[in-house]
């Protein structure tokens, strides 16, 4: 069985789009969850409030400027009804006339879907245009393209080049951006300079992929718990030690999971609830403890337990970490001593693995037994896997029904995982009874306390269309959050949507989508 790591795609540029009154800045902006993009000061000449009138008299006199200006406040119902499809209408025509701010705001609306179809190809043409026409804000959005391997070929060069651009226009995003880059190891500087007069960025091919630099909510995903002097005391503890809402961030929970919902406000009890809930971050802190004994008594049981879940639920990097354990000498002697003691976590573990491959001691009649034992004592993990053995025929033949018997057990018992699956299942199996709306809570409810696989779900929903509109940016938003969390599911399921829109030119055509 081959497994591979994936280097996991660069989310730098999200679709949280709020416009902006446009008498403020050029172009309405991306207010992400920190808030942190200041307005742009306008670039070029804009029309005041006036009165409405006079603003359409010059929009139908084909004034590029004053229909641009009216597309935004039709777009934001500023001075006007809103109407999207006004907004459009007359955003189109500027962008026809080669208006640079109106350029860059239909690639926004085309990369998010506001108001047109989504389609991040068409928004790559415009946003090139408002580049290389000396808008920073198209600078630094444009540069984001060359870091993902989605639109066009990866290329930190590239990315490199056009955040320095920006950052030489004094646009913050692009000179945090540039800054992160230079001490991600990334890039070298070169002393060469190109004829623009911006330093050349040379790849470090050892260090490519090793880091997602521009996001801090990744760390936990691909924390090197092995680089330092001392990893049993020093990096687990950084985790645990962190600020509780930076520390809630970084395991993919919403800001609304609050101390109180935790039988301490410590870092450790965060991690536990968040594993738990089905954070594939939470899950790899919490199984790297188990295993060196930071703050848990070492157990590679445990420790093995907890990979194996963060694996089903898409965490690649778990792959690395249960071969290093099951490689040692008397990991099986200790695993076989605590199943023939009826220990449901190992009975759990050694089923699990031969059922995923990575260990061909047991039968698979063997392995179903064990998983069977453990499901008897109620042991969570494994009514799950039991489910997934059936619902995918693997050890036993595929039977959907006996599968979500084993989940609705599961989920009588509190697993936040068998809720998601079943709501996924009952939406994909478009059962009659189900109800969707039910369905769809529960998988919100899921995200919002960490679950990478609601997250990748709800993508699968929104991109066809079940128990909620039809939302291709949606999806592509869920799936690209997922993905940054380790999720090959929700990766694969990026790269089709794209795949499915991806134009014939040569200009797209991804030679590498690893």
């Amino acid at each position: 069985m081959k497994f591979r790591i994936i280097t996991i795609i660069l989310l730098l540029f999200s679709s949280f789009i709020v416009a902006q009154d446009s008498t403020k800045s050029q172009a309405f902006k991306n207010n992400r969850a920190n808030n942190i993009y200041p307005l742009i000061k306008p670039k070029a000449p804009t029309y005041p409030l006036m009165a409405g009138y006079i603003l359409q008299k010059y929009a139908s006199e084909e004034d590029p400027l004053a229909q641009h200006e009216l597309g935004l406040r039709h777009l934001l119902g500023n001075g006007f009804a809103k109407d999207t499809v006004k907004a459009v209408y007359w955003i189109k025509k500027a962008v026809d006339k080669n208006l640079t701010a109106a350029k860059y705001n239909y690639a926004i609306m085309l990369d998010n879907g506001i108001g047109v179809p989504w389609n991040p190809f068409e928004a790559f043409t415009n946003v090139k245009y408002a580049a290389e026409n000396g808008m920073p804000e198209a600078q630094f959005f444009y540069g984001v393209f060359f870091t993902d391997n989605l639109v066009i070929n990866r290329n930190y060069n590239e990315a490199f080049k056009w955040f320095s651009k920006a950052a030489e226009l004094k646009y913050q995003p692009a000179i945090d951006a540039k800054k992160r880059m230079e001490e991600s190891g990334l890039i070298v500087l070169s002393n060469d300079e190109t004829s623009t007069g911006i330093a050349v960025a040379k790849i470090d091919s050892s260090v490519v992929g090793s880091s997602a630099i521009f996001n801090p909510d990744f760390e936990l995903n691909f924390f090197d718990f092995e680089n330092t002097d001392n990893p049993k005391e020093e990096n687990l503890k950084k985790i645990y030690e962190k600020n509780f809402d930076e520390l809630k961030t970084s395991l993919g929970l919403n800001s609304s999971v609050s101390a109180s919902a935790l039988k301490d406000s410590s870092g450790q009890a965060l991690v536990e609830f968040a594993a738990e809930m089905g954070s594939p971050e939470g899950l790899l802190i919490l199984a790297k403890d188990y295993e060196k004994g930071i703050t848990k008594k070492a157990n590679s049981t445990l420790a093995m337990e907890n990979y194996i879940k963060a694996y089903r639920l898409g965490a690649m990097k778990a792959v690395e970490y249960i071969f290093k354990i099951i490689r040692t000498n008397n990991f099986f002697v200790k695993l076989k001593k605590e199943t023939d003691k009826n220990n449901t976590d190992a009975m759990f573990a050694w089923a699990a693995l031969t059922a995923l491959g990575f260990d061909y001691q047991l039968t698979a009649e063997q392995a179903l037994s064990l998983l069977t034992k453990a499901a008897q004592k109620n042991h969570i993990n494994s009514l799950l896997e039991l489910g997934l053995c059936y619902y995918n025929g693997t050890l036993v033949n595929k039977n959907k029904d006996k599968a979500y018997e084993f989940w609705n057990k599961a989920a009588a018992l509190g697993s936040s995982e068998a809720k998601v699956r079943l709501a996924l299942s009952n939406l994909m199996e478009k059962n009659e009874n189900s109800d969707y709306n039910s369905d769809i809570h529960n998988l919100k409810e899921a995200l919002e306390q960490g679950s990478v696989l609601a997250q990748t779900a709800l993508g699968y929903c929104y991109e066809n269309g079940l128990g909620v509109n039809k939302e291709k940016a949606q999806a592509a938003k869920l799936y690209r959050s997922a993905a940054n969390r380790g999720s090959e599911a929700a990766y694969n399921s990026l790269k089709r949507i794209y795949n499915q829109l991806r134009p014939n030119d040569e200009e797209f055509i991804i030679y590498d989508m690893k």
